[in-house]
């Protein structure tokens, strides 16, 4: 039995090793190069809003909370360049890890008029792996993930100059 017992134990440790190697895996669809899950989400006019909704627009997804500094920072850049795009196939599906009633009151006093969607139960923010925010996602017109980014947009330009690569 004692020689045997350091191969039971690699196979203990293989064993053991196996689940926790699934959870090292991203999700599948969450890296550049795949298509986006889809996703419905509550707007904060009441309204059911599908990623699916906004195919054919190269969209950024935007993972925020109202209290995050950087996140409240780069939302005038977003606002800036949605109203400059929008005409020529640009939407932003804006994902508020809040509650309902803090995103809207946001959205109100910083004039928000791009869609914004609330995740309260953190649902979709843990389908999309959502460790820190801000996180944007930029889908291409077909859904496809072409951009993957934690921080924020430190300018209008800086946004501005990643999406001309799908506009």
């Amino acid at each position: 039995m004692r020689r045997f017992l350091p191969l039971i134990i690699v196979i203990l440790l293989i064993a053991a090793a196996i689940p926790v190697l699934g959870y090292l895996r991203p999700p599948e669809g969450l890296e550049e190069g795949k298509r986006a899950p889809d996703f419905t989400l509550q707007a904060i006019d009441g309204s059911k809003i599908s990623l699916s909704d906004l195919r054919g627009r190269v969209v950024m997804l935007n993972f925020w909370s109202a209290g995050c500094g950087p996140c409240r920072e780069e939302m005038p850049y977003l606002q800036e360049v949605y109203e400059e795009l929008r005409d020529k196939g640009f939407a932003i599906l804006a994902v508020n890890l809040d509650s309902p009633l803090i995103a809207a009151d946001f959205a109100q006093k910083h004039g928000l008029t791009f869609p914004v969607v609330t995740d309260p139960d953190y649902e979709i923010g843990i389908r999309y792996e959502v460790q820190y925010i801000p996180k944007t996602l930029i889908l291409d017109r077909r859904g496809i993930i072409r951009f993957v980014g934690v921080g924020s947009f430190a300018s209008a330009e800086q946004l501005r100059s990643l999406l001309a690569k799908w506009l």
